[in-house]
């Protein structure tokens, strides 16, 4: 078995992948920071007005959906919070720095849907069995006015939150006041028009139903990583079966694919290759380097390469 080794000339062309993907993510990562800032300071804003707006009214719905909200303000804050600490935070013994944070910070939002999810039944329980009045002119205001903020900032997070997975959970929480302030809305006008009070913990349960789903499914997700599955999207024969195709390449096995954290991928791999001169193995690796950046983003690649004995594997 024989290790690939790196030249100087080719130390330059392995450091070209890496740094174009670290300077990319660095951009990616400062774009979110500025569009989480410009949420959480309308969320804050939204939470205090219905604060004021629920003791000022005695209405003990604008109150808890002041609380909601500031579940959500907090979410918001996690996510930047350990935006930060991955991007500036240097450390020796943690090779890939501190980005797995924005994993856990993904897996935290997803696990305080829940008790969130928890309190909308238990609420819409007690509704059922003791129907409240309701001050629909408020309830329909108030309601209005936090569908508009937070369908803005959905807006400014919804393009980052798709490649994104520590955004995403504070998109989720967005998402779900979203739709709540949304159901409010339509169950104020229904509720004016009918007096249907029954409309209000009806509309609580389906939204929290919404929120398990994706509470769910974050949670597995951010599992999955933790527990470094080959990501989403990715599917390892894909990955070989693109390996093999390059001239030279007999064989590939002990692949491991990981997602260290939202759009940054890792691969390591042993490569059967024919036995060839040091210098075409440069070029093999470079091309190895670009199919795999190229077709499935994965950025960091550590391939050790074998001689290949032309009886169906490499020799170890």
């Amino acid at each position: 078995m024989f290790e690939h080794r790196h030249h100087p000339k080719e130390k330059g062309a392995h450091k070209h992948h890496s740094d174009d993907g670290h300077h990319h993510h660095h951009d990616f990562r400062t774009v979110e920071k500025k569009r989480l800032r410009i949420v959480i300071v309308l969320t804050l804003v939204m939470m205090i007005v219905e604060l004021i707006w629920g003791f000022l009214s005695n209405s003990l719905a604008l109150l808890s959906d002041a609380f909601h909200m500031l579940t959500h303000f907090g979410a918001l804050a996690v996510s930047l919070i350990s935006i930060v600490i991955a991007t500036r935070l240097k450390s020796r013994d943690k090779t890939f720095g501190y980005w797995r944070v924005e994993i856990l910070s993904a897996l935290f939002n997803g696990i305080t849907l829940l008790p969130i999810m928890a309190y909308i039944l238990y609420e819409a329980y007690h509704r059922f069995r003791h129907p409240e009045a309701v001050v629909v002119s408020q309830m329909l205001v108030v309601a209005l006015l936090g569908l508009v903020v937070n369908l803005v900032c959905a807006a400014i997070l919804a393009d980052v939150s798709r490649d994104d997975f520590n955004l995403r959970g504070a998109f989720l929480h967005l998402i779900g006041d979203t739709a709540s302030s949304g159901g409010v809305v339509v169950a104020a006008i229904i509720i004016h028009y009918t007096s249907w009070t029954f409309l209000d913990p009806l509309v609580s349960v389906l939204i929290a139903l919404v929120i398990l789903v994706w509470s769910v499914g974050l949670i597995r997700e951010s599992v999955n990583i933790l527990l470094e599955s080959v990501p989403r999207g990715i599917k390892l024969k894909d990955v070989q079966q693109a390996v093999l195709e390059i001239d030279a390449v007999r064989e590939i096995h002990d692949v491991h694919i990981w997602q260290i954290t939202s759009k940054m991928y890792a691969l390591t791999a042993h490569v059967g290759i024919e036995n060839v001169p040091i210098q075409e193995t440069k070029e093999i690796l470079e091309e190895i380097h670009d199919v795999l950046d190229s077709r499935y983003h994965i950025s960091h690649v550590n391939i050790q390469f074998e001689p290949y004995n032309g009886n169906g594997n490499s020799e170890a």
